[in-house]
C-alpha cells in the first residue's frame, strides 16, 4: 500500500483514477492545481506523485521541476499521466524530473504495473542495509558487507544454462547513456564519472552510475558506499524488479550499480548488459557507465546505445598515443564524431604536454579541460568526492558547465 498524490484538473479522470488506485490498495490524495500539489507534497509524506501536464495554474513540467528542487520531495517518484502522446512531450517531462510516463486513456493493468515498478525501485533504493544508516558505508579499506546470494544464478557462472534475454520490443526508453572511457589506467576516468554523476544529480537529474570494472570497482570507494549486492550477483533473468534490488542510493541522490569488491574471471555478456541498460533507462534520466579499461562486451553494448562516449585522457605521451588508437576504433563501432567527447584531465600538479599539443596530435579539439585541483586527493582519501563539498571548486564548476550541455 502506498500514499499517492494525484495532481490533475479533470474531475472525471481524478474520480476514475481514485477508484483504480483504491482497488489496488493505495491511499490517494487528490488536487486539481499545481501549486496546491507542491504544497501538499512538501507538507506530507507521499510515496508517489501522479501528475498531469496540463494544469490551470502551473504546467506539469514546472511542478516536476519544483518537486525535484525541494529537499523534501527531491527523491519522490513522479509518474506523468497525460493526453500528450508526442515523443517531444515525454522527453521534456523526463528532463524536468519525471520517472515514468503514461498517456490517457490509461490501461488499468499498465498503470498497476508501472506503479509497482516505481515503488519497488524507490523502496529498494532508500532502504538501509541491516544496522546501517542510509547512504553511509565503511571507511575506505574496511571490509564490504556480504552481497545478496542467489544460489546458482550468477550470470558469470550460469549464463549458458539460462534462457537468452533480449531487449523488449518497442521504442527505446528515454534515459540517456554516457560512457566514461579511459583505455589507459590512471587517467582518472572513475573520478570523472563519479563527479559527473554528482553534478548531474545536483542539477535535479535522476542519475545512475554503473561501475563495469571486473577487477575491483572503485566507485563505491569514492562514494564510501556499502552496496547490498553487485552486478556479479545478478540472476540470469533480469526485469525491472530485479534491477530495483541491485541499485544503491548515495546521500547525494546518485544511484549506483556496483562492481564486485574482488576481481572476477569474467564480466557480463553484452546481451545481459543491454537488458540491464534498458531497465535502467526506464528508471533514470541519465545512466553513466564507468567502463572497464578495455572494449569488452558490456562496454561495446553501452557504446551501441550511448548519447556520448566521454574519452578521458591525460596530458602525457603514452595516453595521447593510446587515445589516437581509440579514436580510430570508435567509428568502427558505429559512433559518429559528434558522439565522441574528449575530456582532458589533469590529475597532478606536474606540467604535462600543453593542451594545444595534445589537440594537434589527436587532430581535434578537446571538449572539456579539467584543471588540476589540489583538493582532489583529500576528497579521495576521505571518500567525499569534490561534488559533495559545500563550495564548488574550479574543477566542479567546469564539469557542471559541461554537464549542462550534454
Amino acid at each position: 500500500m502506498a500514499y499517492i498524490l494525484l495532481i490533475d484538473d479533470d474531475n472525471d479522470f481524478r474520480n476514475v483514477l481514485k477508484i483504480m488506485l483504491t482497488r489496488l490498495g493505495h491511499t490517494p490524495t487528490l488536487t486539481g492545481r499545481g501549486e496546491d500539489g507542491i504544497e501538499q507534497a512538501i507538507a506530507s509524506k507521499f510515496d508517489l506523485v501522479i501528475l498531469d501536464l496540463m494544469l490551470p495554474d502551473l504546467d506539469g513540467y514546472e511542478v516536476a521541476r519544483r518537486l525535484r528542487s525541494a529537499p523534501r520531495t527531491r527523491n519522490i517518484p513522479i509518474l506523468i499521466i497525460t493526453a500528450r502522446a508526442q515523443a517531444a512531450d515525454r522527453e521534456v517531462a523526463m528532463q524536468a524530473g519525471a520517472d515514468g510516463y503514461l498517456t490517457k486513456p490509461v490501461d488499468p493493468r499498465e498503470l498497476a504495473t508501472k506503479i509497482t515498478e516505481m515503488l519497488t525501485l524507490n523502496r529498494a533504493e532508500t532502504a538501509p542495509a541491516p544496522s546501517e544508516k542510509p547512504g553511509t558505508g565503511p571507511i575506505a579499506g574496511s571490509a564490504p558487507s556480504a552481497p545478496v546470494a542467489v544460489p546458482g544464478t550468477n550470470p558469470l557462472t550460469a549464463q549458458s544454462a539460462a534462457p537468452a534475454q533480449t531487449v523488449p520490443p518497442g521504442p527505446p526508453p528515454n534515459g540517456r547513456v554516457y560512457v566514461a572511457l579511459g583505455l589507459r589506467g590512471g587517467v582518472g576516468a572513475t573520478t570523472f564519472a563519479v563527479n559527473l554523476a554528482g553534478v548531474m544529480s545536483r542539477a535535479g537529474r535522476r542519475v545512475c552510475l554503473v561501475d563495469l570494472s571486473p577487477s575491483t570497482g572503485h566507485v563505491t570507494l569514492h562514494l564510501r558506499l556499502r552496496p547490498r549486492a553487485t552486478w556479479a550477483d545478478l540472476p540470469p533473468l533480469i526485469d525491472s524488479g530485479v534491477v530495483a534490488q541491485f541499485v544503491t542510493r548515495h546521500d547525494s541522490s546518485v544511484f549506483v550499480l556496483a562492481a564486485p569488491p574482488q576481481p572476477v574471471r569474467a564480466t557480463m555478456s553484452g546481451d545481459v548488459f543491454q537488458v540491464l541498460l534498458y531497465h535502467l533507462r526506464n528508471f533514470f534520466t541519465d545512466v553513466i557507465v564507468d567502463s572497464a579499461p578495455v572494449l569488452d562486451d558490456p562496454t561495446v553494448a553501452a557504446l551501441s546505445v550511448c548519447k556520448h562516449v566521454l574519452v578521458v585522457i591525460n596530458p602525457e605521451v603514452a595516453t595521447v598515443q593510446a587515445t589516437q588508437g581509440t579514436l580510430r576504433v570508435l567509428p568502427t563501432l558505429g559512433l559518429s564524431e559528434t558522439q565522441i567527447k574528449l575530456v582532458l584531465n589533469t590529475p597532478t600538479s606536474e606540467t604535462g604536454i600543453p593542451a594545444a599539443a595534445v589537440e594537434k596530435a589527436l587532430g581535434r579539439a578537446v571538449d572539456l579541460a579539467l584543471p588540476f585541483d589540489k583538493q582532489q586527493n583529500t576528497a579521495l582519501a576521505q571518500g567525499l568526492p569534490l561534488f559533495t563539498q559545500p563550495s564548488s571548486t574550479p574543477l566542479i564548476t567546469a564539469l557542471a558547465g559541461f554537464a549542462a550541455k550534454l
